[in-house]
């Protein structure tokens, strides 16, 4: 038989909240337990497959598309997906969740002050010397999610708690339960057929 179908979670915030840190963490537990995780960072997966998008709405429509429908294909292989993108409409999350039939929403939120004092990529800084004007929950807008599975307040908890409280959720989802999303014993033409999926996505 096929493993069963991969969880997908996905990580919203604005820039700066903790989205990518966290779900570091989370990949790095999974991998402990020897569950199949592929976690595809927004940024690269724009650099390297949508470099002509922008910023504009429809670009950030377009863009979470894209890496919804990856995240499908993917998780119906048993690939346990975690994406980190702040995907800023509600729409865009609830179309992943529609598509991906284990799915849960991790928001990851942090006062904008606190935003802006990490910063890590400049983003911030960028935009206070008029470089940029398109940050989603400053100049664009960013809606809040109405129904997260997970809330992450990344400036009142460490990392390890947070990480910790996505695990625990997806566990109690049974998501990532003993055996999930492993190998349940693939017969030679369902492994070949696997294998040529993953590198047609380029994750082989």
């Amino acid at each position: 038989m096929m493993s069963k179908p991969g969880a997908v979670i996905w990580f919203t915030g604005v820039p700066a909240s903790g989205k990518s840190t966290v779900a570091a963490a989370v990949e790095q537990r999974m991998r402990d337990r020897g569950l199949p995780v592929e976690n595809l960072d927004a940024d690269e997966v724009r650099q390297n497959l949508s470099p002509n998008l922008g910023f504009t709405a429809e670009a950030r429509d377009e863009n979470t598309k894209r890496l919804a429908w990856m995240a499908q294909m993917l998780s119906k292989y048993g690939v346990n997906v975690l994406i980190a993108a702040v995907a800023p409409m509600q729409y865009h999350r609830d179309r992943a969740r529609e598509w991906c039939d284990s799915f849960a929403e991790v928001w990851t939120t942090c006062p904008l002050e606190e935003c802006k004092e990490r910063d890590p990529k400049g983003l911030y800084a960028r935009a206070e010397r008029g470089e940029i004007n398109d940050i989603a929950g400053w100049h664009q807008p960013y809606e809040e999610p109405e129904a997260a599975e997970v809330v992450c307040k990344t400036h009142e908890l460490d990392l390890d708690t947070c990480a910790d409280l996505v695990v625990a959720k997806l566990d109690e989802l049974g998501y990532i339960g003993d055996g999930f999303g492993q190998d349940d014993g693939y017969s030679d033409e369902e492994e070949a057929q696997v294998e040529e999926r993953l590198k047609d996505l380029g994750y082989m």
